[in-house]
């Protein structure tokens, strides 16, 4: 069974019922296996009985008449003690699995929990961070006192939740994804992906993309997170590979080194050009029964000699 120390990981999973519930059938399980008695198998149990008669005849030259008695109630107490062992045995490795199912079954509503969590960080450094100025270290903040220096005991707390989540987040990744997709996983953790979205990874700073791929922050990179509002944490690992290839995108330049733009044109409809009537035109008169309609309004006047080539082009 996974178990962890991370407090946001385990605030994650107590959030949802069917997970603790989950846990605590296989815990009972685990604790009822434990404080289980010991016993004997009933061949060993047979092989005790079988003992003990060896060695009254040796010692009194006398078989034992109660063998028959003392074999078959070792034998079927063996019996009930060993199927009772297994089953609990069985029982306990049977709840193990249905709790690691229920997890990953879960795994989108702690990946949703733990994304509200960070926006709740970073909701509080980006306001923490005003009261900061132009304080960027700790020896800073203790000259400035005052409310620069509660700021930076106030960034330094969510710092450490922000790890914490960081963490939570690849716990549960990897725990339902495949050995390829995790594979594919620690290269994207390699190139500081899954972290922030909307925002390629060469448009921002370097230091902050050293943090991403070590998952090691100070509260600079806190405070930058804070006010981008690309941070994220991907619900799902679909969701992750999607934000990866958009960030990956490769961009296209014309010859003058401008960003290509591949926008859709739009052509405006040409205006129709009215048909030509000319003089020896008439309206077609499909109805006999009605009147002769009238000629058409004529537009156009046949050329004496046809057209040429140059006139055409």
């Amino acid at each position: 069974m996974r178990t962890s120390r991370n407090p946001e990981l385990t605030a994650a999973w107590a959030t949802v019922p069917e997970v603790a519930k989950a846990q605590e059938r296989y815990e009972e399980a685990v604790r009822l296996r434990r404080a289980f008695r010991s016993g004997m198998t009933p061949e060993v149990a047979l092989t005790a009985v079988q003992d003990a008669a060896i060695a009254t005849l040796t010692d009194t030259g006398k078989w034992s008449t109660s063998f028959a008695k003392d074999a078959a109630k070792a034998h079927a107490e063996s019996v009930v003690w060993q199927a009772e062992s297994v089953a609990l045995r069985r029982a306990e490795d049977s709840l193990k699995f249905a709790a690691e199912d229920t997890r990953d079954t879960m795994a989108p509503d702690v990946l949703a929990y733990l994304n509200a969590r960070l926006t709740e960080i970073l909701t509080a450094a980006k306001g923490a961070s005003t009261a900061l100025g132009d304080v960027t270290t700790a020896e800073g903040a203790i000259d400035a006192g005052g409310d620069a220096l509660d700021a930076w005991r106030r960034l330094t707390g969510l710092l450490s939740d922000l790890r914490n989540v960081r963490a939570a987040q690849w716990d549960v990744l990897r725990s339902v994804s495949y050995e390829d997709d995790q594979a594919r996983m620690r290269t994207w953790m390699a190139r500081g992906h899954g972290e922030v979205r909307g925002v390629r990874l060469d448009d921002i700073p370097e230091h902050v993309r050293d943090a991403m791929r070590s998952r090691s922050y100070s509260i600079a990179q806190l405070v930058w997170l804070a006010h981008s509002g690309a941070a994220y944490v991907p619900t799902s690992y679909d969701d992750l590979a999607a934000n990866v290839a958009a960030s990956e995108e490769p961009i296209s330049y014309t010859d003058s080194g401008r960003p290509a733009n591949y926008s859709p044109r739009v052509t405006p409809l040409p205006t129709p050009t009215p048909a030509k009537v000319y003089p020896h035109s008439i309206t077609p008169h499909l109805d006999k029964s009605q009147p002769v309609p009238a000629p058409p309004k004529v537009n156009a006047v046949m050329r004496d000699r046809e057209a040429t080539t140059l006139e055409h082009f």
